[in-house]
């Protein structure tokens, strides 16, 4: 707990002190029943709501508000509490907000904004029909980065000036409990994606092998007792038995192929270097190979490596419209760093599923991996990984 002292030893507290004192008491209240259910691990949903009613319950008169910025530079209508309108969809984009409002100025420059009357911007015309006069945003963030904004808003204004001031301490601490129910929820996510990752993984050597191998060794089995029914007919049964003999031989090829698609066989025999060369010369497009690496990584390093540069060429093949890949290769100090460039359009969406995955598989592992793909200025995928496996924690 903290506690105000006064100037002097022994002398009573002010008015101010009190009023101080009162609104930190206020603010830990919030603060531990937010905590509360983060303990509890409950959905970030309801998380953003209480935390949305904390808000509107200390310093709003009207309404509270959480938005989240969305990577791609929407943004999404966490929680809404007091007042409202058609404008107001929760869960769903927030959109057609004033250009000089809270949203779009917290969100160019992180940090925290005021509307002192709605009559005086541009835009403003929809909070002024669900009663709202003024309001005061403040900035989250989280991990570092700005995740989205909290604000509330009063019917009449402008709002107090130490407004701002009064929630700073509030909104980072409050960014810490979001902070973990977020982390919470996305670890939730990269577990699932994983799972289904594999699951699908699964399913896909599963219809290879039927759908190919599968129905072709019948086909030989089949072939091989008409050889034997006809054993009368010795040119008859030599040209079926060497039938059966080059089916055997695609066979064995076509099992190859699945077994190099779960883990190639290059890179099992001659290490990471190798197998990145050989996937640049299978690649369609024309692709430049840099690679420099001293000897082998533990085998999940040199694995996760494969696969990040492996689907950044899918990508680029099916979506970049590229005519040229760079791939570099590199060890710096504990760290080995992957770059995959083409020069295509851009424009690939981060969050999609298959540059998630990669992200969930390099994470891991203890690195990291960014993709930077702004349109008509090509994609780069940046990974980097840990030379070492990182230790598991102990059961």
């Amino acid at each position: 707990m903290i506690a105000f002292a006064s100037s002097d030893e022994g002398a009573p507290m002010t008015a101010d002190d009190r009023e101080r004192l009162r609104e930190l008491a206020e603010t830990e209240a919030s603060l531990r029943r937010i905590a509360m259910l983060v303990a509890d691990d409950v959905a970030p949903e309801i998380v953003f709501d209480a935390v949305t009613k904390e808000a509107l319950r200390r310093f709003g008169s009207g309404t509270a508000r959480m938005i989240r910025f969305e990577p791609d530079g929407t943004a999404t209508m966490l929680a809404n509490e007091g007042t409202s309108g058609p404008h107001v969809k929760v869960g769903q984009a927030w959109e057609n907000y004033p250009p000089t409002g809270l949203t779009a100025t917290i969100r160019r420059t992180g940090a925290p904004a005021r509307v002192d009357d709605y009559r005086d911007i541009p835009g403003g015309e929809p909070f002024l029909h669900e009663g709202l006069r003024c309001s005061v945003g403040m900035p989250i963030n989280v991990n570092g980065r700005l995740w989205g904004m909290i604000a509330v808003g009063a019917a009449e204004g402008p709002m107090a000036p130490d407004t701002e001031l009064r929630m700073m301490g509030f909104t980072e601490l409050l960014s810490i409990a979001i902070a973990t129910a977020h982390n919470r929820a996305e670890m939730i996510a990269s577990r699932a994606r994983l799972v289904a990752a594999a699951d699908e993984a699964r399913r896909r050597i599963t219809r290879d092998l039927h759908d190919g191998s599968q129905q072709r060794l019948v086909a030989l089995a089949l072939r091989l007792r008409t050889a034997a029914d006809y054993c009368t007919d010795l040119d008859a049964s030599r040209d079926s038995l060497r039938a059966a003999a080059a089916d055997v031989f695609e066979i064995t090829e076509e099992l190859r192929e699945i077994a190099r698609g779960i883990h190639p066989a290059v890179l099992y025999e001659a290490g990471l270097g190798p197998a990145l060369r050989a996937l640049g010369r299978r690649s369609a497009i024309p692709t430049t190979v840099c690679v420099s690496l001293a000897g082998r990584l533990p085998a999940p390093i040199e694995v996760c490596a494969y696969y990040v540069v492996s689907e950044m060429l899918a990508n680029a093949a099916k979506h970049a419209q590229a005519s040229a890949i760079r791939i570099h290769a590199y060890i710096d100090g504990s760290q080995l760093h992957i770059l995959v460039g083409d020069d295509g359009i851009g424009g690939a969406n981060p969050a999609g599923s298959g540059l998630s995955g990669l992200r969930d598989r390099v994470e891991a592992l203890g690195g990291t991996f960014e993709v930077d793909s702004d349109r008509g200025r090509g994609t780069v995928g940046i990974c980097q990984l840990p030379t070492k496996v990182p230790c598991q924690p102990l059961c």
